[in-house]
């Protein structure tokens, strides 16, 4: 299970963010609050939690400036047991406190718990180093009923429409427990936003997922994806993601 977490993120306070977040996450955890990082071990392995499989900072879409990451879980009950226990650190709550210095870091947070889609492992390409560029979230609500017919269309003809131009699929989701189901969540990787806007326009434009389109509104009234919201993002260094996120796939060719 797939965690998706997004920060609205208050005005003026993204460095703020992004350091509790390294230091959580990324830097060794230190022997004793207010000590040094340690060796081995960040503060959420320290308590169960897993590193994140990226972080991001959203350039644009809505309630900006944001910040996200993804996280995945052995298990539900592995999330519930593990995430309570590491907010009581006391180290936690010190950074912290220093940080938003009675301030406000954050306005809202939005959280996802997703499972993957098996296009994604059918479509996934061989495993690899850190993938840099921009970054495109797209959130894919999709028509009550028709996700299996959602998915092929997906697989079959915009993803690879949308390879073909140059973009590389970081993952691709269901949501099983959010807002707006049901919904697909798309996570690709562009060489730059001047492509990304190309291979999005390049699509649109194939005739292949007109003929999808259309078929799609003879059968259902209307196309099986509703208005997407989409964020472009930059990759964070000290948490560059992988090929395909990580994950191996038998199937990965």
């Amino acid at each position: 299970m797939f965690e998706f977490r997004f920060y609205a993120v208050a005005s003026g306070r993204m460095a703020s963010e992004l350091a509790l977040v390294h230091d959580m996450a990324a830097a060794g955890a230190p022997e004793v609050p207010g000590g040094p990082p340690g060796a081995g071990e960040t503060l959420w392995h320290r308590y169960g939690v897993p590193g994140p499989l990226g972080s991001w900072i959203a350039h644009s879409g809505r309630q900006m400036p944001g910040f996200l990451y993804i996280i995945k879980w052995d298990s539900l009950a592995q999330r519930d047991a593990n995430f309570p226990r590491f907010w009581t650190d006391p180290f936690w709550r010190a950074r912290r406190a220093q940080l938003t210095d009675g301030m406000t870091l954050v306005d809202s947070i939005e959280t996802w718990l997703m499972d993957p889609l098996p296009a994604w492992e059918r479509l996934a390409e061989p495993a690899g180093g850190p993938v840099g560029g921009v970054h495109e979230l797209r959130l894919l609500p999709v028509v009550n009923g028709a996700q299996a017919q959602a998915a092929a269309a997906l697989e079959q003809a915009d993803l690879p429409a949308l390879m073909a131009q140059g973009a590389r699929l970081l993952g691709l989701w269901e949501v099983v427990i959010g807002p707006n189901r049901p919904q697909f969540v798309l996570m690709l990787a562009w060489p730059d936003a001047a492509t990304q806007a190309r291979g999005w326009a390049a699509a649109d434009a194939d005739p292949a997922i007109i003929a999808r389109r259309e078929d799609e509104t003879v059968r259902h009234g209307r196309p099986v994806y509703g208005v997407a919201d989409s964020w472009l993002m930059e990759p964070m260094a000290f948490n560059m993601p992988a090929a395909n996120l990580g994950q191996t796939f038998g199937g990965a060719k």
